[in-house]
């Protein structure tokens, strides 16, 4: 009787098994899509970009493709998500309703800048298709950028109070610290300068120096 319970759980630990590896194959194949979908979309155009040039550039069929995704739409709708949920990623590592309000102004830029220069090919992308782009995905990327803005402006606000910035109108601030930090993506350069922790931390002092920090 033992012999046969400790069967079956080796059966259903192979299983186990077996469902996770697919679970990790499916995954990585739908990366490589994604990877490869979003380097067309740079260099050709959203528009331009078929699936079949998808599919080409990944030496397969068009049917693979859609065994991952239902659609060019679809593919393009998952990239916006992951990057969108990587910027949300950055806000959500920080707890802005409590601590220091410039320790906390200076860790949202870093951690920004950071993603910035990490994915500024997806920024540059979706800035460049933004006109083109579905409704949907348009609005999706507003109410995120609404989102953040309000989370910045709340970090200035906390400031004001505490009377740690000297800062008139915490709304249009959080706007011109957030377009410097994300305008990073048509400037930086892997071999420039500054590498990207450097960067980071020098327009994190301008970010301190905009709002007057004692």
């Amino acid at each position: 009787m033992a012999k046969q319970k400790t069967t079956k759980r080796n059966a259903k630990s192979a299983k186990g098994d077996k469902l996770g590896i697919r679970a990790k194959l499916f995954e990585f194949k739908r990366e490589q899509i994604l990877e490869v979908a979003e380097k067309l979309f740079f260099e050709r155009g959203y528009s331009a970009t078929t699936v079949g040039a998808i599919a080409e550039e990944l030496k397969v069929t068009k049917p693979f493709i859609y065994y991952y995704f239902d659609n060019k739409e679809d593919i393009l709708h998952v990239l916006v998500k992951r990057t969108m949920q990587r910027n949300i990623d950055v806000y959500e590592g920080v707890d802005i309703e409590s601590g220091d309000p410039v320790e906390i102004l200076r860790a949202l830029c870093e951690r920004t800048v950071k993603l910035v220069i990490e994915i500024r090919t997806s920024i540059a992308m979706f800035w460049r298709e933004q006109n083109i782009m579905p409704e949907s995905e348009k609005r999706y990327m507003h109410e995120m950028k609404q989102k953040h803005d309000a989370q910045l402006t709340r970090v200035l606000e906390r400031g004001i109070a505490s009377g740690e910035f000297a800062v008139a109108d915490p709304k249009l601030t959080a706007l011109a610290i957030q377009g410097m930090l994300n305008w990073i993506y048509t400037w930086y350069h892997p071999k420039g300068r500054l590498d990207a922790d450097e960067i980071a931390g020098k327009m994190a002092d301008l970010a301190v120096k905009i709002v007057s920090a004692r």
